[in-house]
């Protein structure tokens, strides 16, 4: 039986607060990696889902950092699945342990693993930016003679 392909994909994201307020965002992502809906989800458990309009705008330049993706296992995710994986590996994240298309991880594990957190945000036509993973730095003790100071180096 030859399945219809996707021509679209979810992305489920938690918006990045300094605050450390934990709010839900999804975004339909097209074949092209650029949102075309977002919605805030109040309440995943009880269905609570509130529409963010113009979101484009309103949405501009806010960091997100991606939970998971989930996709129609009706139909051939394959295409889109690998645009998003190629996009990943781009800025340097692997993507490992991906399902095959007949497995049952491809409904509720389809992108895989990935090797790092992702952050994204979204530009105002609605094109979806990855941001490389962020180096793990350290401070480590200053190797001069004079009285101790502590530096970062990269």
């Amino acid at each position: 039986m030859i399945m219809k392909a996707s021509s679209e994909i979810l992305l489920n994201a938690t918006l990045v607060t300094a605050d450390n307020q934990a709010l839900t965002y999804e975004f339909i992502l097209n074949e092209n990696l650029s949102a075309t809906e977002c919605v805030c989800v109040r309440s995943l458990a009880n269905g609570i889902v509130m529409p963010v309009p113009d979101f484009r705008e309103s949405m501009k330049g806010t960091l997100f950092e991606l939970n998971h993706v989930r996709v129609n296992p009706h139909l051939d995710n394959g295409e889109i699945i690998q645009s998003l994986t190629e996009a990943l590996e781009d800025i340097g994240v692997e993507v490992f342990n991906q399902p095959g298309q007949n497995q049952m991880a491809i409904c509720y594990r389809p992108l895989g693993e990935l090797s790092e957190n992702v952050r994204f945000f979204c530009e105002s036509d609605g094109k979806i930016v990855f941001l490389a993973p962020t180096r793990h730095l350290r401070v480590i003790q200053s190797e001069s003679k004079g009285p101790p100071s502590n530096v970062i180096k990269f």
